[in-house]
């Protein structure tokens, strides 16, 4: 029998990534994802769940599959206010977390970003890494954290400084060796090939993926 995941962030720039990868796994039998709005022209393998994750109870049974993958996020320019922003990023990420430990999945991968600390400064940083500790405390059998840093690929909505910040990456990136390296850029589809190699290779503890880690084939 395949493997069920169960996918959170399926239109973002990693997640959309993800989605496809799984699509074309065959060792993978069901995906389903939550969204905001039904995606047209998925396989049938593709289950969707269309919610505005305002009650999150309400969707603990169908947080049902052997893998939770985390991808929620948001933006300060779609979401200035920070409490909203927390709501999203926190409350989607760990609410569902928190269902799926309920209904005893072991695996949760989640996309985190690289700097991600509780004692940072910068509100981003700060609760990326609030996200992480809640998501330890949970105690998953298997937890891995994908922690990139500036994301390469393109997306639906316009980002003027993103776009800005891709065109200028090559660049920078030439700097990025040594104890910088876990700050070169790397492309959301690469993010996505380095969780999918970890289907069903998960090990016990939590784990932390960087840039080497991740380009690490």
């Amino acid at each position: 029998m395949g493997k069920k995941v169960i996918l959170v962030g399926a239109t973002g720039l990693i997640g959309n990534a993800l989605l496809q990868e799984f699509i074309q796994e065959t060792r993978v039998s069901e995906i389903r994802i939550f969204v905001r709005r039904k995606i047209e022209g998925l396989p049938e393998k593709v289950i969707q769940i269309v919610t505005d994750f305002s009650n999150l109870s309400s969707l603990k049974e169908h947080v049902i599959g052997d893998v939770l993958y985390c991808c929620v996020g948001t933006t300060r320019k779609k979401t200035p206010d920070q409490n909203d922003y927390r709501n999203i990023d926190f409350g989607i990420n760990i609410g569902m977390a928190k269902l799926a430990k309920e209904n005893g999945i072991s695996t949760v991968h989640l996309i985190s970003a690289i700097g991600a600390s509780t004692s940072a400064r910068i509100f981003y940083s700060k609760l990326k890494g609030e996200i992480e500790e809640a998501l330890k405390a949970l105690q998953f059998t298997h937890g891995y954290i994908y922690q990139p840093s500036i994301l390469i690929g393109s997306r639906t909505e316009s980002r003027p400084m993103e776009y800005l910040s891709q065109k200028l990456c090559p660049f920078f990136d030439l700097f990025m060796i040594g104890k910088l390296i876990d700050y070169h850029s790397i492309s959301a589809k690469t993010v996505a090939q380095s969780i999918h190699r970890n289907l069903g290779n998960e090990k016990e503890g939590y784990h932390v993926m960087r840039y080497a880690q991740m380009i690490n084939k």
